[in-house]
């Protein structure tokens, strides 16, 4: 059978959909449907469906760093043990599902990923891009910005908004290199990164800095002016096109935001206080922690406040040194994954992947919550685990005998 004919299809696409639209509730756009209302329970009931129907075209396949998915899952079986030991009036039952929820799509896409892990990578890539225009339409229209003039869209927040708009970005450069450097796939560049700070998230523009060293440091490139010139002075004279027409609809807030608040008043969203409360519940259970939403049900500083926005001080506070030891654990595995990966099968989509998932866990360190951090546990796992065809190539069968770390589905 033609391998193409083999490749996952719908669930590919559902899959996104579902990791994308989060917890999105129905109310938001007036409707009220009981059970339904949460649109996880649908799509993730849908993916379910769609994946078992096509399960059967699954072929015959090798992968590489399928374990790395299991210090993941260890941290997530922790969090949800720490119910045990939460404050008795802590609320537990609604991040108790987000985890559960997390490790379900963490699940999907390593099933997905042992599957075609090119494919299901390249697709998801792709949706990346595609969500990024449309979210980018839909905030230039005006409607689903948030107070104070920042950019969002299609009931997400601002800090949801930058993530997809730097992937966007990210993507962008994916497709550019993909295509053979073909210069119309860097034209919505600059159109991103305008919505990017548009979006006033100053979490999400330390992210892309964060994201664009360790790109520096590991690829560290040697300027080739000759490939450089083209592309870089296309992205000036767009970028220049678009602050003289676009940038003083926002100049004004990007004063404000950035420069009067940020830097004049070293206005941080109560961040520091957030911090400072993680730190100190750590401190006071550091072996195992407060529990699940102890951090709220103890700091109670109001339904504006629920969690650190930080991802390891929020493990710490409520997790404790356990909690951290797995979160370390979970993030050294996905990199050891990466690392072992054969370099014939470190693919541009690997790669990308692995930027990708990298921004976003910048991301957690300024905003969201644990179930906020799923892109950023997908992501790596695409980037970590690579799906090898059992064919009589003779690249696959070098890969399998050198690494000697592809499991088969038999074998797990």
């Amino acid at each position: 059978m033609n391998q193409s004919t083999n490749r996952p299809g719908l669930v590919v696409i559902l899959a996104f959909v579902a990791a994308l639209a989060g917890r999105f509730v129905l109310t938001r756009i007036g409707l009220d449907v009981p059970i339904l209302d949460d649109v996880r329970v649908p799509l993730y009931i849908g993916l379910l469906l769609c994946l078992m129907l096509e399960s059967h075209r699954m072929g015959p396949r090798a992968a590489t760093g399928t374990w790395c998915v299991l210090p993941i899952l260890g941290l997530f079986g922790y969090q949800l043990l720490s119910v045990t030991w939460a404050p008795s009036h802590a609320v537990t039952g609604p991040m108790s599902g987000d985890i559960a929820a997390t490790a379900f799509l963490v699940v999907v896409y390593l099933v997905m990923a042992r599957w075609d892990s090119e494919h299901v990578t390249r697709v998801t890539l792709c949706c990346f891009h595609a969500a990024a225009w449309v979210y980018l339409l839909a905030a230039s229209t005006g409607r689903g910005h948030a107070p104070g003039g920042r950019w969002a869209a299609l009931g997400g927040g601002p800090n949801v908004f930058v993530r997809v708009m730097i992937l966007g970005v990210l993507t962008s450069l994916y497709l550019y290199i993909r295509s053979g450097d073909r210069l119309r796939w860097l034209v919505p560049i600059p159109g991103f990164l305008f919505g990017a700070i548009a979006s006033g998230s100053r979490g999400g523009m330390a992210a892309l800095a964060v994201t664009a060293g360790v790109a520096l440091l590991a690829i560290r490139p040697r300027p080739r002016w000759d490939r450089l010139a083209r592309p870089a002075g296309l992205l000036l004279v767009l970028s220049v096109v678009l602050a003289v027409t676009a940038g003083p609809t926002i100049a004004g807030f990007v004063q404000s935001r950035f420069v009067e608040a940020t830097v004049g008043q070293g206005y941080t969203s109560d961040r520091d206080v957030l911090f400072a409360w993680a730190l100190r519940l750590f401190w006071q259970h550091p072996l195992i922690g407060t529990g699940l939403n102890g951090f709220h049900a103890i700091a109670d500083l109001g339904e504006g406040e629920r969690y650190v926005h930080n991802l390891p001080l929020s493990v710490a506070a409520e997790g404790g040194f356990a909690g951290l030891t797995l979160l370390g654990l979970a993030w050294f595995g996905l990199w050891r994954a990466y690392a072992r990966t054969p370099r014939a099968l470190r693919t541009p989509e690997a790669r990308t992947a692995a930027y990708c998932g990298i921004f976003i866990g910048a991301t957690c360190l300024f905003s969201g919550d644990y179930f906020d951090a799923r892109l950023m546990w997908i992501l790596l796992v695409l980037a970590a685990i690579r799906s090898v065809p059992q064919r009589s190539g003779a690249v696959d069968s070098r890969v399998i005998r050198r690494t000697g770390k592809v499991s088969t589905p038999e074998a797990g």
